[in-house]
């Protein structure tokens, strides 16, 4: 009988194609309803630029409370599958709640639905890696992070489409709107949990009793890699802050959700291409260029203040995503043994999650207390400093 890793659907083994499509539509949901949060807490709930950042920044890091955990049980236990599924379950029935909830009720709800994501994180991203062929990881990542892209783009334009049919003028995410953008997100989420029970198979680790002592096994290439993605996180605070500069421009709600949609497609095609070109040219070109462009992008947002310009750098802040998604988590392959990728993948998941906390109260601090583009500022000389740093050493 083929094995998962032999048998091949459209150039790609089955495993990476179908954890592929669950990543399209875990975004179709799970993109929308993140998108719509901060404009609910803003709009509907009044609540402040600090407390959005808090929450944010405890919905990106809150995943990585998990990472690590999730990654080092799935390469002791030699089992990627059930961990994967377990956090599935979790996430999709987390969204049901959302549509009634005051701000604490969100957050709460939030640190739930972003756990699920959490657990199911470094072991598929383990089970992808060993998945691939050795001389296609770069490609199997940019299949992976283009059509979790694409499912980003299907879930902005049915969001679109949806406020165009309540409401086509709107400025503002009113609470009725909002519960008809979770009911739009709960039915993805779901489709996805039926692929990963029928379709997807478990790839055994290639060595067993692994030890926990890290410094041991996973090399200084990796830990350098490691120290400068940190700096670069801390200046990605959370995409809600671009979201309220687009809603400051007089920008209306269908058309951000477009945007988004723009920004994401860009993001989808260009890091699919990019990815596979990291198979021949090396992850290391890809991540420096793509930070560089993140620095100019945000130092961009914090200048420009019309709308048609940001709908511009909406749309190159989508190729920042395609220069980098797929060629970081490629990279970690390269650098770290297969019988450790659970845990490097887990390692680094956990890190540049957790900094998105501090990031995003930065940035929430900056926008309240000074201005919105001192939020951008500080972002665009992090990645500037991480852009740099990567390149010499």
């Amino acid at each position: 009988m083929e094995s998962p890793k032999n048998k091949t659907l459209f150039g790609f083994t089955q495993n990476v194609f179908f954890l592929s499509l669950v990543s399209f539509f875990n975004d179709i949901g799970g993109e929308t309803i993140k998108r719509a949060i901060p404009l609910f807490l803003a709009n509907t709930l009044g609540v402040k630029a600090e407390v959005i950042g808090l929450i944010e920044g405890i919905s990106d890091a809150t995943p990585q409370l998990f990472q690590l955990i999730s990654g080092f049980l799935s390469d002791i236990t030699e089992k990627r599958k059930p961990l994967i599924i377990g956090g599935q379950i979790l996430r999709s029935f987390m969204i049901f709640l959302y549509g009634a909830a005051t701000w604490p009720r969100v957050l709460f709800f939030r640190f739930l639905d972003r756990s699920g994501k959490g657990i199911t994180g470094a072991p598929r991203d383990a089970l992808i890696s060993v998945s691939s062929e050795k001389t296609h990881v770069g490609r199997s990542f940019g299949l992976a992070r283009a059509l979790d892209n694409a499912g980003a783009v299907i879930g902005m334009i049915l969001a679109s489409i949806l406020i165009i049919a309540l409401d086509r003028g709107t400025l503002v995410m009113t609470r009725a709107l909002f519960q008809q953008v979770v009911l739009l997100s709960v039915i993805p989420l779901f489709i996805s949990l039926a692929i990963l029970t029928f379709f997807i198979r478990d790839m055994n680790a290639p060595v067993r009793h692994q030890s926990f002592a890290l410094h041991q096994n996973l090399g200084t290439k990796y830990y350098l890699f490691l120290f400068f993605s940190f700096i670069f996180a801390l200046g990605t605070s959370s995409d809600a802050f671009l979201i309220l500069k687009a809603q400051m421009s007089g920008i209306t709600l269908w058309q951000i959700f477009l945007l988004l949609a723009g920004y994401s497609l860009v993001a989808s095609v260009s890091g699919y291409l990019l990815s596979a070109l990291s198979d021949r040219i090396g992850r290391k070109t890809l991540l420096v260029t793509g930070w560089a462009l993140y620095a100019v992008v945000y130092f961009l947002f914090a200048k420009i203040s019309h709308a048609s310009t940001l709908m511009v750098l909406f749309l190159t802040y989508g190729l920042y995503y395609g220069f980098t998604e797929g060629a970081g988590s490629a990279l970690v392959s390269d650098i770290v043994a297969p019988s450790r990728r659970g845990t490097a993948y887990g390692l680094y998941n956990m890190v540049v999650g957790f900094t998105l906390l501090p990031a995003s109260l930065i940035a929430g601090y900056l926008w309240q207390t000074f201005a919105p583009a001192a939020a951008f500022y500080f972002g665009s000389g992090a990645a500037l400093v991480a852009a740099t740093g990567l390149l010499i050493l």
